[in-house]
Parts: C-alpha cells; structure tokens; sequence
C-alpha cells in the first residue's frame, strides 16, 4: 500500500508486554482480535500527539463518551489542512440541558476542521476476516467524501457516500434504543410478525425523530434506507443469546441483550450491575432513552413516539416489557 496508517494504542500490556510492541514486530494485537494479522503499513504509537501531527486524516473510532477527551488531547497538534472522519455510532449527551449533540458536530466546534461521518452495519471482526460488508458515507463536503472512499473501498468493503452526515450519525446512534425494543421481542419470544412490525415501527420513529432532533438540518429519508439505518436494524432482529458480545463483534448487540434481560428479569434485572459486570461495552440504548424521553416530554411530543417513550419506561421499570405492544397498538401510524 503507498499510504501509513499510524494507529493511536493505549498504553496498555500483555504478558509485561506493551501492545504497541506487539502490533509493531509481531503485528498481532493479543487483546482486541488475536486471531487477525495487522498488516505492515500500520504503525502503533500511544503517544496521540505523535499520532495526529503528521496525519492528513484523522480517523476516529472511539466510543463517543470519549471523543471530548481525545480532542483536548490532539487540539494544537493537528496540520491545518487534516481533516477528520468519524466512526462512532453515539452521541454527545447534555442531560441536564435537554439537549443531544453530533459527535461530528463537536469535533468540527472544537477543532475547526471537517468532519466526514461513516456508519453502518459493521464488525471489526467480519471486516477484518474481508467479508462482505457496506457502508454509508455522510459528507457535506463531496470532496472529502470521495477520498474516503477512494482510500477504504475494496471489493469487500463497498460504501454509498451521502450528503446527510446528519442524517447518518443520528441513525447510528438512536438505533441503540430500537436494539433495546428487538431484544425485549426477542426476550419474550414473540413471532416473526411481531418482530417485523416493531422493526418497522422503529424505522418510522428513527426517520422522525432525525427531523426532530435536528429540524434545521436536511435529514433526509432516504438515509435510513442505506446500511447506516436499515441495516443495523436487521441486526437488532438477528441477535438471540444472552450472552455479552465479544470484543471484535458489534459492541452495539449490548443493548439487544438489555432487552433480552430486561424481558426476562424485569425489575429484578440491574442495569447498573450489568454494565458493571459487562466490561468494555456501555448500554448507551438506556441513557440515550432517558434523554430522548426527556426531550420528547418538555416539547409534548411522547405520544408521536410510543416505542421510543415505551423502551425508556421498561428501561425505568415503569412499564412491564409485555405492555410495550399495547403502547404500539394505538401508534400514530396506524390512524
């Protein structure tokens, strides 16, 4: 390949190790997908600073509670023409101002460069064994888009660029509270029928709460169609065991498996003991549904979202998981 990439590795160790070692001399890395070779142009470093100094594009794929931390880390040591892409599936919250924002809106705010947004039903460990994956790109600037593209497309890897950004970072995040609503369906054992119908209906409510969220903003409908949208809810639908993803899997199935426990347990399941117990993955399904709830509550919009307001009161042990269908009985689609 005729580019580097320099990947930024928490000092972390293995056996008296540093894995930077181990990914730079033996290109493996024997914590986070051990079975895969890491190829030569990568170059680990856990110094960020060194990091992003030289780099044309950064790429960030931290889970979005942790973006704020990296930006104050590399602010005044990116060049002046980098730009950044972002991979996180989350949002930055602001609870106690009622109010969510896009990562990529952050990094642009605190760092003055573009940010280019890529999204999709994706797993490390797929990708990395070359299976057959998509992705959607959100760029404003196409420019910038098309380079991403040109760099990560490969015949396994096919992307759709897109200019919602917007519309494409908020699906990867609210989709967490629809995975909640999957995993209690799945939980209870409900058909095939019903599953599909609370997918649709999370569909719906995704592609309204986009514009509501961000009126202002373009969001566009087609959006949800691509991987970003319809597809990472194909994969709420498709996860049926209780069991903790493992690293290199979609983190994401954190929030199904909620709903599984949340149907089974119901007020005897601890959230907050199972995020503890659950280490290196975040249920960021239930917090976003607090917030989004909170939202939805002062602007008196609840009842235009039953399975959004339905998650967050299950999640709230306000609601007992086999009344979440009654809530979408009388949902607003079906007047």
């Amino acid at each position: 390949m005729s580019f580097v990439i320099v990947m930024y590795v928490y000092d972390e160790t293995h056996n008296d190790r540093n894995l930077v070692d181990y990914i730079n001399k033996d290109h493996i890395n024997p914590v986070y997908l051990p079975s895969i070779t890491i190829p030569n142009n990568v170059i680990a470093n856990s110094n960020i600073a060194e990091v992003v100094s030289d780099a044309d594009i950064i790429v960030v794929a931290y889970p979005s509670r942790y973006v704020q931390w990296l930006i104050r880390q590399i602010n005044g040591h990116v060049k002046e023409n980098a730009y950044f892409v972002s991979f996180c599936k989350g949002l930055v919250l602001y609870s106690e101002e009622n109010r969510v924002k896009l990562v990529s809106d952050m990094i642009r705010e605190q760092t003055g460069k573009s940010c280019v947004v890529v999204s999709g039903a994706t797993t490390a460990i797929e990708i990395a064994e070359q299976q057959f994956t998509e992705v959607t790109i959100g760029a404003k600037n196409y420019d910038h888009g098309s380079e991403v593209k040109r760099l990560l497309q490969t015949d396994y890897l096919r992307m759709v660029i897109t200019q919602d950004d917007v519309g494409v970072e908020l699906c990867g995040g609210i989709k967490h509270v629809v995975a909640i609503a999957a995993g209690v369906c799945g939980g209870l054992k409900l058909g095939d029928n019903t599953k599909s119908a609370v997918l649709r209906i999370g569909f719906w409510e995704m592609s309204e709460l986009m514009k509501e969220l961000f009126p202002d903003r373009g969001t566009d409908w087609l959006t949800i169609e691509q991987s970003c949208g319809m597809a990472e809810l194909f994969i709420c639908m498709s996860h049926r065991t209780d069991e903790v993803p493992d690293i290199g899997s979609d983190l994401d199935l954190i929030n199904i498996t909620v709903g599984h426990k949340l149907s089974r347990s119901g007020s005897s399941f601890s959230l907050q003991q199972f995020t503890k117990n659950s280490k290196r993955t975040y249920t960021d399904g239930v917090e976003y549904a607090k917030l989004i709830y909170k939202i939805l509550t002062t602007r008196h919009r609840t009842a235009h979202f039953p399975l959004f307001t339905g998650v967050h009161r299950i999640c709230q042990n306000e609601l007992k998981p086999q009344e979440l269908l009654s809530c979408l009985s009388s949902h607003p689609i079906h007047s």
